[in-house]
């Protein structure tokens, strides 16, 4: 009995760890720069990259 009370436990602690990277991530992510669109199709000579 006490080993599942303890395996609770640990699921919930890794859960609430996992959702504290994430917040954090967020964050970190709002303080940098804006992301930028995708690049291009064309190059800059007007041809296509391959």
């Amino acid at each position: 009995m006490e080993s599942s009370v303890l395996d609770v436990i640990y699921l919930v602690t890794t859960l609430a760890l996992f959702a504290l990277v994430g917040l954090i991530a967020k964050g970190v992510e709002k303080l940098g720069p804006p992301a930028r669109g995708a690049a291009s199709r064309e190059a800059p000579g007007g041809e296509e990259r391959r």
